[in-house]
Order: structure tokens, then sequence, then C-alpha cells
């Protein structure tokens, strides 16, 4: 068996597959608590992969369409989709987010703007590397190595991709928005204590007549961890 078919039977398995491209969260409804988003594209992902938009198969996600928080299947969800629509470029979903606490820490973080990706977790059907065909109409997928042109939806869910990781460090330190510890984890933000600050009184007489060692305190910072 050449290599090209031992490739095409391993992308062809029955694992579950997750797909990442550049997939942001757009209009954003408070009163509903939902966004709409792009969830896939046609471009290719980080492993040099295409979903192909058209090839989607959401038949038995609309039974049940759950929105998972970063694919995780053994936790309560974090929201539902409203619907799922498929386009030539581009697959865009609506989700409401529900009201349990680790979806409305979630929700907060969509709507101040310091998370808006979301992944495709699917299953592979059909699929092949890209023809000189293919590559004549989109010159593009020359950089691809494989094209999924049919696959099943299993689930689409926002993850740890922080828009602006140092606004959403100073943003916890002010506590103008508030998540657990093992959320920020997830996030890679690690908050730095401060250090209480002393208050140093000093006369004219002592500057004047004797050398005064002050010790400042340091700058408190918040260290950002971010894992491409």
């Amino acid at each position: 068996m050449d290599e090209e078919h031992i490739e095409c039977e391993y992308k062809m398995d029955d694992e579950v597959k997750q797909s990442f491209g550049i997939c942001k969260a757009g209009e954003i409804n408070e009163e509903e608590r939902s966004v709409v988003a792009i969830i896939s594209t046609d471009a290719i992902d980080r492993d040099s992969e295409v979903l192909v938009p058209k090839g989607m198969d959401a038949d038995n996600f609309r039974k049940n369409p759950v929105v998972p928080w970063s694919h995780r299947s053994d936790m309560p969800p974090v929201g539902k989709a409203l619907w799922v629509k498929r386009g030539v470029k581009r697959i865009t979903a609506k989700v409401k987010f529900a009201t349990t606490e680790r979806a409305e820490e979630v929700w907060q973080l969509f709507k101040g703007g310091f998370l808006n990706a979301f992944s495709v977790g699917f299953k592979p059907k059909e699929g092949r590397r890209p023809t000189p065909e293919d590559i004549k109409s989109n010159p593009n997928l020359a950089d691809a190595r494989f094209l999924f042109t049919k696959w099943e939806l299993l689930e689409f869910s926002p993850v740890t991709v922080p828009a602006n990781a140092e606004a959403l460090a100073q943003a916890i330190k002010s506590k103008s928005i508030t998540i657990s510890d093992d959320l920020k984890q997830c996030l890679h933000v690690e908050e730095v204590k401060e250090i209480e600050e002393e208050e140093v009184f000093m006369c004219a007489a002592d500057l004047k007549q004797k050398k005064i060692s002050v010790e400042i305190p340091v700058e408190t910072f918040i260290q950002v961890d971010i894992v491409e």
C-alpha cells in the first residue's frame, strides 16, 4: 500500500477530529445572550487541512445541538446552537449561552471581547489530497495536505484563544470581570498578588543630613502565557 493510501486511510478512521482556523464570533445580542459566529471556513487550518463547508452533514447535530466548552464532552454544555447555516466558503451558527456558572463566565468573556474563537469537532467521511483542478480553482489549496470533502459535524466549541490576553489579565486584576481559577488556568492567565504598599514619611532635615535608603515596592504585574 503506497503512502497516499496509508494517509487517506488514517484520515478516514473513526477518530473524532478537531479543526481550528480563523473562526470568530461576530454579532452579540446581550438581551438574548447569544452570538453569531463563523465556526468553520474553507481556509487551511493549523494542521494544513481543509474542511470543505459544502461537505458538512449536520443532521445528527441538529437533533442535539449542544455547545460544549473547549470540546469537553465530560462537562455540561455552555450553550446551544439556535441554527447552523452552510455556505460555499463558511459555516455560520448562532449560539445561545446557558445561565450556569461556567456558561456565564464564557458569555462574559465573549461580551468583553476576550474570547472570540470557535473550533469544530467532526468525524471524517470522505477526503483526498488536493487535485490540480482543486488548486486551479483555489490556488491557496496548493499549501493544503488534505481536504475533508464530506464530514459529520459532531459539535463546535468556544475555545481558549483570548483576543487580547493582556486586556483579559488587566480586567481580572481590576475586578471588572470575574472568572474561576480553573478557567484562568485554561486561558493560561496567572494573577500575581499585589504587594502591599507602605507609606514612607521623611522630613526635609533628614534628607539634608543623611542618606536615607528607601525600599520602593515592586510594581504589580500579571504574567500571561500564550500557547500557540
